[in-house]
């Protein structure tokens, strides 16, 4: 008898486990038909065919390697992939281990003894196609609908932001929580820093929905959201008001400026003096960030000089200032000494050229032309079926789809190909 496994998947919209018990079915009814003794079932559940990134999926391809079976049998093709690069990628790897594909109710470009079917190739490049369009096209109207119910200011699931909360799929807030997000916005625009905010919410004990203390990231992309001024940026919509504001849009705005300040000046500053070390230098003993001070003696001297800024004394840190020239004189004649001679500037220069070379090589225009391949194949693939009369009531609009993407695409490789021309040379670096 002839070895096989079934591969199973479905998706999580509208389709549950019944919908496996049914492909596990007529892939059975089909493998007892055909002879085949069916070794094992690898089964994916809720997970979408617009990427092979599946559990079960990868374990199939893994175990072909084993050459313990002979066919992958699938209810559909479009349970196997949905993404036309994935599939004939896929596929290849289980012909390269001598495992053949096979589908239970349609015609592809294998037959259940194994011999090629030369019409199956034909109408299985039109199946993949007709996937790809479908399940792109369900995205789009997934999309929509959620971007209407958006409109509509109905909440959509996920995790909840904190300072809100949900009765009757409706957002409010939660007034207690949203004191404490007004008072961290009024922190930030006053001076502190997103390390204060933390310590002065931990030693009040507040923390956030999940029993955790808040941690600098995670107050620094609170004042960042532009959720709490109403806003909902959805792909490329932005949905003013979906989220009753918490705070003043002023004061966001503040916040905004300040952030984007302290970006461009991490060290924070006192003084206009140039510290060439700020947002480089970290202290050796407890790993914190060290930053350019000014101060003045009894005697009105200004002294420059570079301070730990870590919160806690540890590791034998004990937050001594350094004065600035010295230090930064060492680093700059290591500089010097290290990195600045004909030797090592030509091994940079090398490793750059190596490293730019290998990006060229395999990134984007390489992955451009392979689209465009697979574009133009599947249209070939539609107009031979048009000729032939096989025509579906999407088949027309799929090929216009494809047409259009192919334009895209093109225009894609011939900015890319200029792009690959401004590469930096070695004389530039």
């Amino acid at each position: 008898m002839k070895k096989a496994v079934i591969y199973a998947r479905y998706s999580s919209r509208g389709q549950t486990e019944q919908s496996i018990e049914g492909q596990l079915r007529v892939c059975h009814k089909f493998a007892q038909e055909q002879d085949f003794i069916i070794l094992k079932e690898y089964i994916d559940r809720a997970k979408t065919a617009q990427n092979d990134l599946r559990p079960a999926f990868q374990k199939m391809l893994a175990d072909s390697a084993q050459r313990q079976f002979d066919y992958v049998i699938v209810y559909a093709v479009d349970r196997f992939a949905r993404d036309d690069g994935d599939y004939g990628a896929d596929k290849k790897i289980l012909r390269l281990n001598g495992v053949k594909l096979l589908s239970a109710t349609e015609t592809i470009g294998v037959n259940a003894d194994g011999t090629e079917n030369l019409g199956g190739i034909l109408t299985e490049g039109i199946l993949v196609a007709l996937a790809k369009y479908y399940s792109r096209e369900l995205s789009k109207k997934v999309k929509r609908g959620q971007y209407e119910t958006l409109q509509k200011g109905t909440f959509l699931g996920g995790n909840l932001l904190y300072g809100y909360k949900v009765e009757n799929k409706v957002i409010g807030i939660n007034e207690e929580q949203a004191e404490i997000v007004r008072t961290m916005f009024e922190m930030y625009s006053k001076g502190k820093s997103a390390f204060d905010i933390a310590e002065v919410l931990k030693e009040k004990g507040i923390t956030n929905q999940n029993g955790r203390h808040f941690v600098p990231n995670t107050i620094m992309n609170m004042l960042k959201n532009p959720k709490y001024i109403g806003r909902l940026e959805y792909g490329d919509h932005i949905i003013e008001n979906y989220y009753p504001p918490i705070v003043d849009r002023y004061v966001f705005d503040i916040v905004q400026e300040k952030i984007a300040a302290n970006k461009r000046s991490p060290a924070r500053l006192k003084a206009k003096e140039n510290y060439i070390l700020s947002g480089k230098l970290y202290c050796g003993y407890c790993k914190s960030l060290m930053t350019g001070e000014t101060g003045t003696s009894k005697t009105g001297t200004i002294h420059h000089y570079y301070k730990c800024f870590g919160r806690k004394k540890k590791n034998g840190c004990e937050k001594k200032t350094i004065q600035k020239k010295a230090l930064e004189d060492i680093v700059i004649n290591a500089t010097i000494k290290h990195i600045l001679n004909s030797e090592v500037i030509d091994g940079i220069v090398e490793q750059l050229l190596k490293i730019q070379n290998e990006q060229r090589d395999t990134a984007e225009l390489t992955l451009l032309h392979k689209e465009l391949a697979q574009v133009e194949s599947y249209i070939k693939n539609l107009l031979t079926a048009i000729k032939r009369g096989i025509i579906t009531d999407s088949t027309q609009e799929e090929l216009h789809k494809l047409e259009e993407e192919k334009k895209v695409l093109e225009e894609k490789i011939v900015k890319a190909e200029y792009d690959t021309n401004t590469y930096l040379t070695r004389e530039r670096i």
